[in-house]
């Protein structure tokens, strides 16, 4: 999945914007991710996890 969030000057990674930037980011993601069972294979497969098939990866058995 591309993400779509917008890119903004380097922030201290320590920081409070940072992190509320990674939080909304990683909600965003989640939302997207878990919308269906059809996108959450989409997001497995994309990582790795999973064939295309919808078996696992050698990795991962």
């Amino acid at each position: 999945m591309k993400s779509r969030v917008k890119k903004s000057p380097l922030l201290d990674i320590g920081s409070p914007e940072a992190l509320a930037l990674f939080e909304k980011a990683a909600k965003e993601f989640t939302r997207k991710a878990t919308r269906s069972k059809a996108a959450a294979m989409k997001v497995l497969i994309a990582e790795g996890m999973y064939t295309k098939a919808g078996n696992l990866t050698k990795r991962y058995r």
